[in-house]
């Protein structure tokens, strides 16, 4: 009796999320450049 051919378990490659750490990176980033450059120079 001949066993059956079985094919290699495909894998699915994991939906890649966006770290936390990062998300909160994207956001503040341009916020705190934006504060630096629009801040009022005193002299």
């Amino acid at each position: 009796m001949a066993l059956p051919h079985y094919r290699k378990a495909v894998r699915r490659q994991p939906v890649r999320h966006t770290s936390p750490v990062l998300m909160i990176l994207v956001i503040t980033a341009p916020a705190v450049l934006a504060v630096a450059v629009l801040r009022p120079r005193s002299r």
